[in-house]
């Protein structure tokens, strides 16, 4: 190992080379004459060669600290880059972000975000696990969850919201064609539904009264599927109604394969939160993931 003794020593010599004189060296170094003058002689000591040729008028260099001199100016160039290389890699996202997203807002949303991070920055990896189990982030060595609902109280846990996720009542224009408009909660129970399963029960519908009460509404369990993506694409092909993510059917509504049933019992969203673990000093990768994040759902 080098002593920072010896790099100051090779500093002063190099500078006093390149001013001419131990005084202009010490001025800019912010040093003293006598202090860049003893590093020169404890080098030559340690060395056993004179660097320099001194006489009271002038200060220059021998054969020897000639070829000295060229050798510490590399050394010194090679320095310089490797301390500026390890300030550009501070400035920019290195290593492997491991996140955790549940399957298709993942996919659909987080995924097209994290990735032109990868194209931007050669030096940073993306490992993306989507489910919906939540997670031991310390545990499971994962850098960010996205989960959506409420993330719960933990010491060792940052939340920040990203957005909300609004449920609509959805179905195909040719399922209403074949019976009466539904114009209340109670006329949902005359068509087929289309649950998403979890630990083999089928999620209630959350959907507002007409006295602005929220209320757990339980469909008939005919169709009950264990992903959001087989109850959509069997919402599309006309199998009955479900209760699907705006952000998942706002387009197929636009466009009239969908049709959004009793818009007024919309209940509110469900917030969509970014996670991860607190730590001192947060990794690069990390910190550019959460502000693509929050760019990209501002609300």
């Amino acid at each position: 190992m080098i002593s920072s003794d010896r790099l100051n020593s090779i500093r002063a010599f190099v500078q006093a080379a390149e001013a001419g004189g131990f005084s202009a060296a010490a001025v800019q170094l912010g040093q003293s004459r006598s202090t860049v003058g003893k590093a020169v002689a404890r080098l030559e000591t340690r060395l056993k060669v004179t660097l320099f040729q001194r006489t009271t008028r002038s200060l220059s260099l021998t054969s020897e600290g000639q070829r000295f001199y060229q050798d510490c100016l590399q050394i010194l160039a090679s320095l310089d880059e490797a301390e500026n290389r390890v300030a550009q890699h501070a400035r920019e996202p290195t290593g492997r972000l491991r996140v955790s997203a549940p399957p298709l807002f993942g996919e659909k949303w987080v995924l097209p975000v994290l990735l032109p991070l990868t194209q931007r920055w050669s030096a940073l990896a993306l490992d993306m696990q989507f489910s919906t189990t939540r997670i031991d982030l310390a545990a499971e060595a994962v850098d960010l969850a996205i989960r959506i609902g409420d993330p719960g109280q933990h010491a060792d846990l940052t939340a920040r919201q990203l957005g909300e996720q609004q449920l609509l009542l959805c179905a195909s224009p040719a399922l209403l064609a074949a019976q009466p408009f539904p114009n209340s909660i109670a006329d949902l129970t005359g068509y087929p539904h289309l649950t998403l399963l979890e630990q083999g029960r089928s999620q209630s519908w959350l959907l507002k009264t007409p006295q602005q009460a929220l209320t757990y509404w339980q469909p008939h369990e005919r169709y009950r599927f264990s992903t959001m993506s087989a109850v959509y694409t069997a919402t599309l092909a006309g199998y009955g109604i479900a209760q699907l993510p705006r952000w998942l059917v706002s387009e197929d509504v636009r466009k009239k394969k969908l049709v959004e049933l009793l818009p007024d019992s919309r209940s509110g969203g469900m917030p969509v939160y970014a996670i991860w673990l607190k730590t001192p000093a947060m990794p690069k990768r990390l910190r550019f993931a959460i502000d693509a994040l929050l760019a990209a759902f501002p609300g």
